[in-house]
């Protein structure tokens, strides 16, 4: 036998064992929320009250946290959002997502008016964002970690703006700003639908039951 192979191959074992054990320690060291996933929405008003009482290492994961919260991107979304891709006017700041991710479809630049809270923490980090630079440049980690500190985790905020767009707007209105597919977003609706229901259920209102 050639000991000279089968020392390489000796090599290439372990490589790929060690390769084995890194990623593993990689994915379990990613932080999961304990509880379990939400599947209730939380208001706007709740949103206001808990960005007023964080306390961010920086000015940029406060904007961070806004912008996940008005737009409902996903983590990979969010952090491939550049300067170029953002656009401000007197009142408002457009927000030209482009291909969505998982199948979804492009979508028209999303408007956020600069009135509302903090979307002027997003303008001003765009503002102060170099040419061609990422505006929000994170891990998944470190955006699971900046949301975690104040409202449990990301996708809580995008179920939060899927749902208050089709109680307050419709279904067609969600998928235009989602680009997701109607059979997507039906899902979304009997979220929206069973909160209702959960609310028939007080003594203030009309209850068959």
């Amino acid at each position: 036998m050639n000991v000279h192979a089968c020392s390489y191959g000796v090599l290439a074992i372990v490589y790929t064992i060690a390769k084995i054990i890194y990623m593993f320690r990689s994915i379990s060291s990613m932080p999961h929320y304990k509880h379990g996933k939400i599947t209730f929405a939380i208001s706007e008003d709740q949103f206001v009250k808990g960005m007023n009482e964080a306390r961010f290492c920086k000015k940029k994961h406060k904007a961070l946290l806004a912008a996940l919260h008005y737009l409902g991107l996903r983590r990979s979304e969010i952090i491939k959002l550049t300067k170029e891709q953002f656009h401000q006017t007197k009142e408002t700041l457009y927000v030209d997502v482009g291909k969505r991710l998982k199948g979804s479809k492009e979508t028209i630049m999303i408007p956020l008016p600069l009135d509302a809270p903090f979307v002027e923490d997003i303008a001003h980090v765009v503002h102060y964002t170099r040419k061609g630079q990422r505006v929000f440049p994170y891990s998944h980690g470190t955006v699971y970690n900046v949301v975690h500190r104040v409202f449990y985790y990301p996708h809580l905020h995008r179920l939060s703006r899927i749902t208050w767009l089709i109680k307050n707007y419709g279904i067609l209105a969600a998928r235009s700003w989602t680009g997701l597919s109607l059979q997507t977003l039906e899902y979304y609706a009997g979220i929206v639908k069973l909160e209702e229901a959960g609310k028939g259920l007080s003594k203030n209102e009309s209850s068959p039951l």
